[in-house]
């Protein structure tokens, strides 16, 4: 394996490992899983508590699309520094430092979300949509032919 080719594997492992840590770290189903029936129904929400929730949400949505773009950016640019003739290890170093910096702040900004919603929930409430949650996962990682995703494909006759 050549230099370029190992860079570039340090670059896409750098890229994907963080995202994978943060989807684990927080306890909530993505998108507006309050205003699903069964969570409103299984978590009891009142009328103010959706309310709340929507608030945070919205409150923090905005700051989260542009701290998701910063990351994205950030990305192109370590990529371009570490496809960069002549190569200069320094600039890839500034330009990782750079990414992760940026991968930080949207990390702060998704926690204290978390923190606000879980202010919002009393605690049976938070455990329930914890339990929720690692439902929600379970189904989700299965696809439609039934089988863990990343497992083997089944053998199909070609056409």
């Amino acid at each position: 394996m050549n230099r370029r080719q190992a860079v570039s594997l340090l670059v896409a492992a750098g890229l994907l490992l963080p995202a994978v840590g943060a989807a684990q770290m927080l306890p909530v189903p993505p998108g507006r899983w309050w205003e699903r029936p069964r969570v409103m129904e299984e978590l009891a929400l009142s009328t103010e508590q959706r309310a709340k929730l929507e608030e945070i949400t919205l409150g923090h949505a905005r700051e989260l699309v542009d701290l998701k773009a910063a990351v994205e950016k950030a990305e192109i640019d370590l990529r371009a520094a570490a496809d960069r003739e002549p190569f200069e290890p320094a600039r890839v170093r500034s330009a990782f430092a750079a990414l992760q910096q940026a991968r930080s702040r949207m990390e702060v900004q998704r926690f204290e979300m978390l923190l606000a919603i879980r202010e919002v929930l009393t605690a049976p409430q938070w455990a329930r949509l914890k339990e929720l949650t690692r439902e929600w996962v379970r189904e989700t990682a299965r696809d439609v032919g039934g089988r863990e995703r990343g497992g083997p494909r089944p053998l199909r006759p070609r056409p």
